[in-house]
């Protein structure tokens, strides 16, 4: 655990050096400036997906920014010869992209309530928006593992916004019918908007909320998994 502790003491710092929580705070500021221009009939609508926006594909992308930046400098393989383990390695990297997020969520989630009256059930939210980061800062750091370089990277994150996420944007806005929601539902994206809206006391059959989970905690064990098998070749080849 001492390890672990000075990894993400480590991992905040070398965050704060890319100026990656300040682009991620400065994301969220965006977000209020938006809700406040839209006003307190339309802010409501939309706060859900703010936060979904701002855990999920920040996640990936700050991620893939930070590991990318990581390969510039060759700390790969310092990292891995230090007298730390590699799962405590690799969980400082997503802790610290959870801490981001959950950040992130709980300020926008306090603007919501306070100043446009949106409910927000806390309880749910943090523990959800914790989840989603998790599962997409996975996503961000096995695209970085097969990429070589950012211009690679943000190709395959526009892949996998075009398949999974935008099908479920639309979804939320109303734009797509009902009949697509169980197709959706195999999208991380869309099992992550499902539980975010519930936060924000919007209404889903507990069936799709029950297999968005399990497939989430699936899918974010199957990517922890594909990343330690990953990430020492990555530094083999730096």
């Amino acid at each position: 655990m001492r390890n672990l502790g000075l990894l993400l003491k480590g991992e905040v710092q070398r965050l704060l050096k890319y100026n990656i929580v300040q682009v991620g705070f400065g994301v969220t500021m965006l977000w209020v400036l938006v809700m406040f221009l839209l006003g307190r009939e339309e802010a409501g609508f939309f706060v859900p997906l703010f936060v979904f926006m701002d855990a999920a594909l920040m996640s990936v992308l700050l991620m893939g920014a930070g590991l990318i930046y990581e390969k510039q400098e060759n700390t790969v393989k310092s990292m891995l010869v230090a007298p730390v383990g590699l799962p405590h390695v690799i969980a400082s990297k997503l802790i610290s992209a959870v801490y981001v997020a959950l950040q992130s969520a709980l300020f926008i989630g306090l603007v919501a309530f306070f100043f446009f009256d949106v409910t927000v059930r806390f309880h749910i939210l943090l523990p959800v928006v914790a989840l989603v980061a998790l599962v997409h800062a996975a996503i961000g750091f096995a695209l970085t593992l097969v990429t070589d370089d950012f211009t690679s990277f943000i190709a395959l994150l526009a892949v996998y916004m075009i398949v999974f996420t935008f099908p479920s944007i639309f979804y939320a806005l109303d734009l797509t019918g009902e009949i697509l929601e169980m197709l959706l539902i195999i999208s991380p994206a869309h099992a992550s908007m499902l539980w975010i809206e519930t936060a924000f006391d919007e209404a889903a059959r507990t069936v799709l909320l029950v297999l968005g989970s399990v497939y989430l905690l699936i899918l974010s064990a199957a990517l922890i998994w594909f990343v330690g098998r990953k990430y020492p070749e990555s530094a083999i080849r730096e």
